[in-house]
């Protein structure tokens, strides 16, 4: 027979007992070699089974433990989070997404240079995922790294340039090298993609109005207060929004916006009384004016308030005293 042939083992009490003989070891021919093989098959394929199924396990219990890590986070709970996070990224070592959750817990945490390190690691095992490139980019221009935070941008933004937070952290970098007009491009293709953006139409706003460009800043927030419920929009929006219109000299309405602003804020913060106390006077309302700015001065005097903000109250008490103008 042709091929490789394989013969049984020779067994001395196997006999034929019709014969008395002892027969003669049979050839295993390509029939049973194949049968060999389909058995190595299963027995290998049992065993991949086997490594397959306790990998499993292992990326069941990591994201189980992810999230487990994500509810504390949510609870403000970083420490706790830290230590679920940190199970399951060494269970599971190759998952991005349990790599971004960890950096961002250990940012909270105040551990910058651990957070950065797997958040980078995060990117690279995304793939350099944009809305990842992003988050690492934010966290380079928070440790004023602002040559790789650009480096971030750029990369996102040849990614997906429809991305709206890749353009606004070009326009962040780019703000903070002093480079406003750059930044007012980059933050307006931000808003082209994505029209509520707090963050950009804050930034937007915060250039117009060193520009004094005021009327500019008015609009833009404006555009941002319509963007929340009615009633919800944030104090800090409408205090900016205040000493908006009091730049154009539009005093009651600056005054009223301002006076929202303090009602909403319980209670009202001392540099919002002030600014509400000298919008009155200039509005022509002294009496108001001298009675939010006694509430600004007993409440500073409470909370130490910082020498700049005690100069412009004390130097509000002169002028009112006196009935003089600014």
């Amino acid at each position: 027979m042709n091929g490789l042939m394989f013969y049984a083992p020779h067994t001395p009490c196997h006999r034929d007992h019709r014969s008395g003989k002892t027969p003669r070891r049979r050839p295993v021919g390509r029939c049973d070699w194949a049968a060999c093989l389909l058995l190595l098959a299963v027995a290998f394929n049992g065993c991949t089974t086997l490594a397959r199924s306790k990998t499993d396990e292992s990326v069941v219990s990591a994201r189980q433990l992810s999230l487990r890590g994500i509810n504390a986070a949510q609870q403000g709970q970083f420490q706790e989070a830290q230590v679920f996070f940190n199970r399951a990224s060494e269970m599971c070592p190759l998952d991005e997404k349990i790599r971004y959750h960890y950096a961002e817990t250990l940012w909270q945490l105040g551990s910058r240079t651990q957070a950065v390190a797997h958040m980078e690691e995060a990117v690279r095992l995304s793939g350099g995922n944009a809305d990842l490139v992003v988050r690492l980019g934010d966290m380079y221009l928070a440790g004023g790294d602002l040559q790789r935070a650009a480096v971030q941008a750029d990369a996102a933004i040849q990614a997906n340039r429809q991305l709206a937070s890749a353009w606004a952290l070009r326009g962040d970098v780019l703000r903070s090298m002093g480079q406003d007009e750059e930044a007012l491009a980059s933050y307006h293709r931000a808003l082209s993609n994505q029209s509520h953006y707090p963050h950009v139409q804050l930034a937007v706003a915060d250039i117009y109005g060193r520009q004094r460009r005021h009327a500019r800043a008015l609009a833009t927030l404006r555009t941002l207060a319509d963007g929340y419920p009615s009633g919800e929009t944030p104090t800090q929006v409408l205090v900016l929004q205040g000493l908006a219109l009091k730049e154009l000299g539009r005093y009651e309405a600056a005054a009223e916006t301002l006076a929202s602003a303090a009602k909403q804020q319980k209670p009202p913060s001392t540099e919002v009384l002030a600014y509400l106390a000298e919008t009155q006077w200039l509005a022509g309302d002294a009496a108001n004016a001298r009675l939010t700015l006694q509430t600004a001065l007993s409440q500073s005097s409470q909370e130490q308030a910082a020498e700049p903000l005690m100069a412009q109250l004390l130097t509000l008490q002169q002028k009112l005293t006196g009935d003089m103008r600014l």
